[in-house]
């Protein structure tokens, strides 16, 4: 093995468990292998070895030291969190204090973390701060939501929430000047991507890999919305539809990738867990997805998943980013069912759907189940509205439509962030 090929599988590695910090060697392993990245679980093993004395060595040095090794003791001038994730700043403020200001101290906890003066928290402090969302940062500091973050999180339409996310992304210089740079061009490979990000936006070599991947996933963030102009800003290098479907784990697993996913208006999502087929896309269409919207939720489906990594890897991040779930338990598809075992293990609500009691779950049936009768009159309309009333309970409560061994898990997340 070359040395080249050695420092791309451990970066490949480093990359993989930054993104999933509890994997286990084999299951790092076998996650690169789908991607073709021959590894062994020993090798992984080495590599989180390595990487946790460079970083303790790292922690050990002087003073001096440090300040060199994190780009000679300059601040960020870009946020170390993406957009989607500095948005979680103003929405705590918005949702648990009303929009009224509240301290660095009350609001580390409405975000999930113990105190003010954890790290993660005040990275995205200040990472709202730079995309201008709210004004204050540090974990003294009373935060505010300013014009701009109020017209993400509660806007009056959805092209208010448009421009609003762009006029964020636009904030930080960096971002900016490397999409006009890039107009409507392909993005090129990471490597040439990297060197012409310090070259000509004299972003630091130690800082590069995270400003390119903040900087690419706010591109996705804001297609997503079809935000305005984004037809002129770079095009991700992402696999092309067909050659996905043609991968043995998508036919196997049996999900087909969407050419152009629908347009997102909402924040929050709902990942819908269902059957695919000419009757279950219609229901989708025309009563599922009138009905999420009515309830202020944006309807994702494993099918609309449109960007890299394995179809397994994005359903779970839709799953975990999701605040609620509806799941069509329609003749006990083994696809739904395994979906649904991932949603109860990131702890997250779901409301079932099912033409008949049967198809749901015996130790499943105390949680919120609606079920529909094709042979009432007016049933496509009964069901989108119990829908829209079900998915609004379940956010208002979550624990009711969680069962009972991750209940006590759920009174315990909030703060548990160390």
């Amino acid at each position: 093995m070359s040395q080249v090929e050695t420092v791309n599988k451990a970066q490949a590695v480093r990359d993989y468990m930054k993104k999933n910090k509890r994997a286990k060697p084999a299951a790092v392993a076998e996650a690169l292998a789908a991607q073709g990245i021959d590894v062994k679980a020993a090798y992984v093993r080495n590599v989180v070895s390595k990487t946790k004395k460079a970083s303790k060595k790292a922690r050990g040095k002087g003073p001096q030291e440090r300040k060199t090794a994190q780009g000679k003791g300059q601040s960020w001038t870009f946020p170390k969190n993406t957009l989607e994730e500095a948005i979680l700043i103003p929405r705590a403020i918005e949702e648990k204090n009303a929009g009224n200001p509240m301290t660095a101290n009350g609001l580390a906890r409405a975000v999930g973390f113990r105190q003010a003066q954890d790290w993660r928290f005040l990275d995205q402090l200040r990472s709202a701060n730079l995309y201008g969302l709210v004004s204050g940062s540090g974990k003294t500091a009373i935060v505010q939501i300013v014009k701009l973050g109020q017209d993400i999180v509660a806007p009056s339409s959805p092209k208010d929430r448009q421009m609003a996310l762009l006029a964020a992304f636009n904030k930080v210089e960096g971002f900016k000047a490397a999409a006009e740079f890039y107009g409507n061009k392909k993005i090129p490979e990471d490597e040439f991507f990297l060197n012409t990000l310090t070259r000509e936006f004299k972003v630091p070599r130690e800082r590069v890999d995270v400003f390119a991947e903040v900087f690419m996933s706010n591109l996705e963030y804001l297609r997503a919305f079809d935000v305005p102009q984004t037809t002129d800003s770079p095009k991700a290098v992402v696999a092309d539809a067909a050659a996905a479907s043609s991968k043995p784990e998508s036919i196997i697993y049996g999900r087909r990738l969407a050419k152009k996913p629908r347009p997102r208006e909402f924040l929050d999502t709902c990942f819908v867990m269902m059957p695919f087929g000419e009757w279950f896309d219609k229901y989708y269409q025309e009563i599922f997805v009138p009905a999420i919207k009515e309830a202020g939720f944006e309807p994702v489906r494993a099918d609309e998943l449109f960007s890299t990594g394995t179809v397994v890897e994005q359903i779970w991040e839709q799953i975990r980013k999701a605040r609620v779930l509806l799941a069509d338990l329609s003749d006990r598809n083994a696809n739904v069912f395994y979906e649904l075992g991932l949603a109860h293990a990131a702890i997250k609500p779901v409301v079932f759907v099912a033409p008949q009691v049967d198809d749901v779950p015996f130790d499943l049936r105390h949680l919120r189940v609606i079920l529909y009768d094709i042979r009432e009159p007016y049933w496509a309309d009964q069901l989108r509205e119990r829908i829209t009333d079900y998915l609004r309970n379940a956010q208002k409560e979550p624990d009711k439509s969680i069962p009972h061994p991750f209940r006590t898990e759920v009174e315990e997340k909030p703060g548990t962030r160390s």
